[in-house]
């Protein structure tokens, strides 16, 4: 396909001289008088009389004026008998003119509108198509607009958003035809393509492109007539590709090698098929029986007396347009009366139609009083069976997925040579082992009408509660028909809603034959299954509506309505077992995920209780408690024990608010905390401002245990020198510490809130060490000042004998500091000679 933008200085002869290199089909969105230039230069060139061009003109029919001009042929010029052999190259694309009455009468209106209230003389004139879709896209808000108000959506803060997107994705039946609206919010519109008809110079429509069926319709009877007195359409890729003046391409050497490429490939389908049919040689002895086969060249048709036009499963329209051969097997038509051994007989043609949804045929037995037709056996059931068994819980999922297999079956037959079932009932909708729908009974009506007798008629009666009410006013001028398909479509919406028979959610009482005398009446308004609207998603109600409208150009074509239901289904195309796989399948799969990130939290957290545990207890301990193992007290020969408080806190704490005194602590010990990370020693606890620490267990370090205790203790004197009090800035805290070394004893108390605990008389006089000492000193024991002797870094000053309550007279000291070794001295003269 050719595109191009703007002529500026170059002409139509010399762009169609540069498509001819690259396409051959160009669409053309020109004025009319453009087109008819562009066409003739077209002829001029003798692109038209070769055939192998297509030309497409977009025709904005809804928007006549002088600029978009007139795009026929005709101009009454010299040129006119050449426009018009260039116009049979030529397709013509437009919107789709509705034919209603409802566009009838709304067109009337308008034109008389616009006489009695502004004075226009429309009467001779085409109403606007876009007038009537104008008119539908007000119709649209307002139902959008109820629905809104319904909601609640407009009430308060007005949320377009959700108001807009009541608009989108609906179906319904407008001015100008049916209205669908799709998850975008674009109107899904119809459209036409018109062909010249060479003898009278008028486009016709040829085809049309559906809002709801979107592929290629072709009209019946209508054909398209190719340029150049061609009957089939041109290449997409020519035989001397695009450059057609190369003198080096031979065209019959190259039809030559297709013809060649061509014969290889029948003859090595003909090997292939011969050895299949050797293979299953046995088993179609088995199946068939040879006496009722006939050879089809022992039938004769006789085109000239042909007395009745069937319907046919290849096409629905007979038409015999060439009489010069005997048969005629892909010709336009066939023939349904032929001559078998002298005898007359009705021809129907078969032909074998392979979809998931469709229950494969397997053969017929037509033995006398023994006819019998064969389909794949489905394990499941009918759909009416699955339906009547209550030990089956059917969710919306599980029905929307059985509703959905029966569109997707329907819409094939639709789109095949079949072009509709005729008798879709529940009955003939048979459940697989994989609960798949398969639709079945399709084709041979008249074979299988045979088939009833007469104790059966009260169930052909029952049956009759699916056809559509134009048939059964009707039965005896046509077996069925696509429009018909989707009435019984909607009565199996209504069993699948409602589980129960058609018609029996009715509120009265009444027998088969009623209820089909009323559906076949013109009642008003239209006798049909009621129930309420709550028992199934307002989509599906609204879709089951529509197909059982009464007039049959207003229900939805299949393809239509496979996309309601699919938006129901979330867009899926799998249907219920591989959706469930599916689901299983990324669940599994979220799970390890799920399973790998809890087990890293897990971790983590344990991670974080273990080190919470460990500031608790020590590490050797909480081990053995963790394992469930009693933790046996431990005796400690020698430790020192670190006893603090602060002086003054009871006035401190008495002019201060709860909340300042936890500050200050938090703020205090976490201080502390963060020194002692530095020092060999155990945080045994904090009660209130009193602070305990000791070195030498439940590690032990030998005799390092004073001298850690001891720099820790300078260090902390000094650190709360630096402190600032919070909520009163300019006061200083007073640290009072005490220290003794001896034995004692240690080990876990309590069960739900374990403690490590200290036990002997150090414990003790290190507490009275503290009680006993003054603000901002470091009082230690003489059990203490011998180890640090020992060591000789630490300076030391007696304070004397003082009474110690519950020791008696003992000999204490004072910790001054700690002496520097011979190389930070040398440090320190270095810094001060500098």
């Amino acid at each position: 396909m050719f595109s191009y933008y703007g002529r500026q200085n170059t002409s139509y002869q010399d762009i169609l001289l540069q498509v001819r290199k690259v396409a051959r089909v160009i669409l053309l969105i020109v004025p009319g008088d453009s087109l008819r230039e562009f066409m003739l230069d077209a002829f001029d060139l003798g692109l038209i009389q070769s055939g192998e061009y297509v030309f497409m003109d977009v025709w904005l029919f809804p928007f006549p004026g002088q600029y978009w001009g007139d795009h026929d042929w005709l101009r009454n010029d010299l040129r006119d008998q050449d426009a018009k052999v260039a116009y049979e190259s030529l397709l013509r694309i437009s919107l789709q003119v509705p034919t209603s009455v409802e566009w009838t009468n709304f067109t009337n209106d308008v034109k008389i509108l616009a006489l009695s209230k502004y004075g226009f003389n429309f009467t001779n004139e085409e109403v606007n198509f876009f007038i009537g879709a104008f008119h539908d896209a007000v119709i649209l808000f307002g139902m959008a607009l109820n629905e809104s108000l319904e909601a609640g959506i407009l009430t308060g803060n007005i949320d377009g958003y959700n108001f807009t997107r009541n608009m989108w994705d609906r179906i319904f039946n407008g001015i100008t035809g049916q209205v669908i609206i799709d998850d975008n919010g674009d109107r899904d519109t119809s459209y036409s393509i018109l062909d010249m008809d060479p003898v009278t110079g008028k486009f016709q429509v040829v085809a049309n492109f559906f809002g709801d069926r979107q592929y290629y319709n072709p009209v019946p009877g209508k054909y398209v007539h190719w340029a150049g007195g061609r009957t089939t359409p041109p290449l997409n890729e020519p035989f001397c590709w695009y450059e057609g003046d190369n003198p080096e391409c031979d065209i019959s050497e190259k039809a030559n090698m297709y013809a060649v490429i061509f014969s290889s490939m029948v003859v090595l389908f003909i090997m292939a098929f011969s050895v299949l049919l050797y293979r299953h040689k046995k088993h179609e002895k088995d199946i068939l029986n040879d006496s009722w086969r006939v050879k089809y060249d022992e039938l004769e048709f006789n085109y000239n007396n042909v007395t009745a036009s069937c319907y046919s499963m290849v096409t629905a329209n007979t038409n015999i347009s060439d009489k010069s051969s005997k048969h005629h097997p892909s010709g336009n038509g066939f023939i349904n009366v032929a001559n078998y051994m002298g005898e007359v007989v009705y021809v129907r043609k078969v032909r074998s139609f392979h979809h998931e949804n469709l229950s494969r045929f397997v053969g017929a037995c037509v033995e006398p009083s023994r006819i019998l037709i064969l389909y794949e056996y489905c394990r499941k059931g009918t759909l009416e069976d699955l339906l009547c068994n209550d030990a089956i819980k059917l969710d919306w999922t599980f029905r929307l997925s059985l509703l959905k297999d029966i569109a997707k079956g329907m819409k094939y037959l639709h789109s095949s040579a079949l072009k509709y079932h005729g008798s879709l009932r529940s009955s003939n909708c048979v459940v697989d082992g994989r609960f798949v729908v398969k639709i079945s009974d399709f084709g041979l009506q008249s074979f299988s009408d045979d088939i009833v007798v007469e104790s059966e008629k009260s169930r052909k009666m029952y049956q009759k509660l699916w056809v559509a009410p134009e048939h059964l006013r009707y039965p005896s001028l046509v077996d069925g028909s696509r429009k018909g398909d989707v009435f019984s479509f909607g009565i199996i919406i209504q069993e699948v809603i409602t589980r129960s028979p058609p018609y029996d959610c009715c509120n009265e009482v009444i027998d088969t034959v009623d209820i089909i005398a009323r559906v076949a009446s013109k009642e008003k308004p239209p006798y049909r299954p009621n129930f309420s609207s709550d028992d199934c998603p307002i989509r599906l109600h609204k879709l089951m509506v529509m197909c059982w409208t009464e007039d049959p150009e207003d229900r939805p074509e299949f393809p239509a309505v496979l996309k309601q239901i699919r938006k129901q289904t979330g867009g899926s195309e799998d249907d219920l077992i591989d959706s469930l796989l599916r689901r299983m399948e990324r669940y599994t799969l979220n799970l390890e995920d799920i399973v790998q990130e809890r087990t890293h939290q897990l971790a983590a957290e344990k991670k974080r209780s273990d080190e919470l545990l460990y500031q608790i207890l020590p590490q050797s301990v909480a081990t053995e408690l963790r394992l469930g193992k009693f933790v046996t007290p431990e005796w400690f020969d020698c430790v020192t024990i670190y006893f603090s408080d602060i002086v003054g806190f009871t006035e401190l704490s008495g002019s201060s608010s709860p909340m300042e005194v936890i500050s200050l602590l938090n703020d205090l010990y976490s201080n502390f905390d963060s020194i002692i990370e530095t020092f060999d020693v155990y945080k045994v606890e904090t009660i209130g401002d009193a602070y305990m620490v000791v070195s030498g267990l439940p590690i032990r370090n030998g005799s390092d245990h004073a001298a850690a205790i001891c720099k820790l203790s300078l260090k902390l004197l000094q650190q709360i020198q630096n402190f600032v009090i919070r909520h009163r800035p300019d006061q200083k805290l007073r640290l009072r510490i005490g220290i003794h070394t001896g034995p004692c004893v240690a080990g876990v108390v309590g069960l739900k809130m374990p403690r490590y605990c200290l036990f002997g008389d150090t414990v003790n006089v290190a507490s009275r060490m503290e009680s006993s000492g003054d603000a901002c000193k470091i009082h230690i024991s003489s059990n203490t000042k011998e180890i640090l002797d020992r060591i000789g870094n630490f300076d030391v000053e007696e304070r004397g004998q003082i009474n110690i309550k519950g020791k008696g007279v003992m000999t204490t000291y004072w910790l001054k500091a700690e002496k520097k070794t011979t190389a930070e001295s040398l440090i320190s003269r270095t810094d001060l000679d500098s």
